[in-house]
């Protein structure tokens, strides 16, 4: 019982009169217990791994790496543009809070929204623990605290006040892990946030972040004095351009990696590194350092080279529901993308497609939707929308649309027509007909047949409402 970690008490366990004989070791063609991955440790276990599924053409044909895309479809802008000069406002836009800057019925969504679900164990949630979770979350308290604050870390940011996942149904395609439904976002180290309150231990604490409000452990923020934050905000500011970059303390302790989409205070640049200012547990000014290649100065003007290398730097990653495991989803990576632009873009998929000018494909075919993107679309600065993902357009290649997104899979549908996915789990450059020539495709699920608007988020702002009417009255003519 003590090696097999499956009881739910601990036994009361009693001296024995003689030793214990030594545990059985493992035959290889035979397992100890009819289920070998309830007791066993991992490296007794035979298993075999499954082998890599079938290939996607869209990755096999095209180039995944920015190179020929930028080369082809960009062009060095000489001029920052206007949305480029409210950047730092944006993103402080915590501390300038006085008090929650919601109304409480409106961030209370989850405790109304999540009443069942399945949990870690695969096992329906039951509803005394959703009442657990609305008398932790002590709402009665919203408001009471109301500080600036700056986070000590990368961070989950949590839809309850816990690190639990909770499933829609783990037996159906899409309602499985990854999507935890409580995962709302992540936020990254040394961001400024503004405090709400507490969970009611105290364990917890509701922060707004400049894009999402949510749950992040207490021991992952400091509280900060407007002394603190003023000088952090008048400092020149570093824009991180690679992941996963060691920062250093004055004593030469790892203190955090880089993460593009990262900002931080300038203290000084010398040598070969920057040195910038961070907070610590107590409220108190600290200095890091941050070798150059992994950052720039300011806020950079378009350019092919930056383009390219922080595009490749994303396309690394996998696949990260909510920013889960430090990975980035569709929107965050599109969010971090333009960080070191100096463009800010919302968290959520929703959000950023009605950034900027947008056209709608309303009443489209899918012809006239290519058509559209390759005559309006600005490449590296249009988001084409979908619902509930978004991709960047990134010019034409072969004469096709491509687009850069961070996808979870490919939607399939087997002769019984059960729904399934073909897993991608990662950033990757493709066309809109992504995965139609697999034998299981779900046409009726087509990238290019569900996308609903694109928005080139650069420009000025022009209703969407406006742009269907707009499109409507020329059909009529």
């Amino acid at each position: 019982m003590a090696l097999g970690g499956c009881s739910t008490h601990t036994p009361n366990i009693e001296s024995p009169s003689k030793p214990l004989p030594p545990f059985p070791k493992n035959d290889v063609n035979q397992t100890l217990l009819s289920d070998p991955f309830c007791c066993m440790f991992p490296q007794d276990l035979d298993v075999k791994l499954p082998e890599y599924g079938p290939k996607i053409n869209d990755l096999e044909r095209f180039e995944q790496s920015m190179v020929p895309y930028v080369e082809q479809n960009s062009v060095d802008k000489e001029n920052l543009f206007d949305v480029q000069m409210t950047f730092e406002d944006r993103y402080y836009s915590p501390w300038y809070y006085t008090q929650a800057p919601q109304k409480v019925q409106d961030v209370t969504w989850p405790l109304r929204a999540f009443r069942g679900g399945y949990g870690n164990n695969l096992v329906p949630v039951p509803s005394s623990w959703f009442e657990g979770m609305k008398n932790q979350s002590n709402f009665d308290a919203y408001g009471s605290l109301n500080k600036k604050a700056i986070t000590l870390k990368w961070m989950n940011i949590r839809a309850f006040p816990t690190d639990k996942p909770l499933y829609k149904d783990p037996s159906k395609a899409g309602d499985g892990y990854p999507f935890d439904l409580l995962q709302n976002s992540s936020v990254n180290y040394n961001e400024p946030v503004f405090v709400s309150h507490t969970s009611k231990d105290g364990a917890w604490s509701y922060i707004f972040t400049n894009n999402v409000s949510g749950w992040v452990p207490s021991d992952g923020i400091s509280l900060i004095d407007d002394t603190t934050s003023a000088t952090i905000k008048k400092s020149e500011k570093v824009f991180i351009v690679e992941d996963n970059i060691a920062l250093y303390d004055a004593s030469n302790r790892f203190v955090t990696y880089s993460r593009i989409g990262m900002v931080l205070p300038l203290e000084r640049e010398e040598g070969e590194y920057y040195y910038v200012k961070a907070v610590d547990a107590n409220g108190t000014l600290k200095i890091l350092s941050l070798p150059k290649h992994a950052a720039h100065i300011g806020v950079s003007r378009f350019n092919k080279n930056d383009l390219i290398s922080i595009g490749n730097q994303l396309l690394k990653n996998t696949y990260g529901w909510g920013g889960m495991y430090g990975e980035r989803d569709c929107s965050s990576m599109i969010r971090d993308f333009m960080t070191p632009f100096g463009i800010w873009l919302p968290r959520n998929s929703a959000s950023q497609s009605k950034k900027g000018e947008v056209i709608s494909f309303a009443g489209m075919s899918n012809e006239e939707k290519l058509s559209v993107i390759k005559a309006q679309g600005v490449p590296f600065e249009t988001i084409i929308y979908l619902k509930g993902h978004v991709l960047l357009y990134v010019g034409t290649y072969q004469d096709n649309v491509m687009v850069m997104h961070n996808f979870w899979g490919v939607r399939t549908i087997d002769k019984t027509g059960s729904q399934g996915r073909h897993v991608i789990g990662k950033a990757i450059i493709s066309t809109l007909e992504l995965g139609s020539e697999l034998p299981d495709y779900d046409p009726s699920m087509k990238l290019l047949s569900r996308v609903e608007s694109m928005n080139i988020f650069t420009k000025t702002t022009t209703p969407l409402a406006t742009q269907a009417k707009s499109i409507a009255k020329k059909k009529s003519l």
